[in-house]
């Protein structure tokens, strides 16, 4: 068996869990692609790098890592979400890469239990009852789910949300006017706050922190908002209209 999730967080609940359960033979992956953002039809693991400001970032080498493990023996479990986009983009993703070498793969949308947005909400000790949403993929599941990723790369958005299960392709300008009106109500903001409070009013349904970063970074650049005072963090800057 063969765990793949999202996030280092859900993957650190995995590990836990099997910890707890005395379990030593797993593997899990986090990936972390971000599929929900920017390019996916070129290198998008360069498209990460320059948004997350990490230059040593890449998913590549576990790619490769995760096919050198995989063969018609190995079973598959891809823990996704209805909610979350980045982790419903990935069970599509690896359902086209991973299609032509097994068809032993399941999911778990994590989103089935409790409501839950992502693995990423759940302590470790609640892996056990999401176990009970696990269902295997079959062969025609796994090539629609492969058939809609490449119908999303086609298209290539720049934003890619889920919409009440469902992928809608958006543009970055989309949300701009929605991050400037909370910037407006409120006047100076650190980065760091105005984001908590994006992800609060849900802006962009159940999208990570770095989403936004990104896109407040494309307002600065855009000459919408303005840093007012550097703060010992990129987070930390101190923002404003222009």
């Amino acid at each position: 068996m063969i765990d793949i999730c999202e996030s280092l967080g859900g993957a650190g609940s995995l590990k836990q869990y099997y910890i707890s359960k005395k379990i030593r033979d797993y593997t899990i992956y986090s990936l972390g692609m971000g599929l929900s953002v920017g390019d996916i039809k070129e290198n998008h693991s360069d498209f990460l790098r320059e948004c997350c400001h990490d230059s040593n970032y890449s998913y590549i080498e576990s790619l490769n890592e995760l096919l050198d493990n995989v063969n018609s023996d190995i079973k598959i479990r891809i823990w996704s979400s209805k909610k979350d986009a980045d982790d419903y983009m990935l069970l599509l993703f690896l359902c086209n890469f991973l299609k032509d070498k097994t068809n032993k793969i399941s999911v778990i949308f994590s989103s089935d239990y409790k409501g839950i947005w992502s693995i990423n909400a759940l302590d470790y000790k609640e892996i056990e009852s999401l176990l009970n949403y696990e269902s295997s993929l079959s062969e025609e599941e796994i090539q629609l789910l492969s058939n809609h990723w490449e119908n999303l790369v086609k298209i290539n958005s720049e934003l890619r949300v889920l919409d009440k299960g469902k992928v809608k392709n958006k543009k970055y300008a989309d949300y701009y006017d929605n991050i400037l009106n909370i910037l407006r109500e409120e006047g100076s903001y650190t980065i760091a706050n105005l984001i908590a409070d994006c992800m609060i009013k849900r802006v962009i349904n159940n999208a990570g922190d770095w989403i936004y970063l990104f896109l407040i970074d494309q307002l600065i650049e855009l000459n919408k908002i303005k840093i007012v005072e550097k703060g010992t963090s990129h987070f930390a800057d101190i923002i404003d209209l222009i």
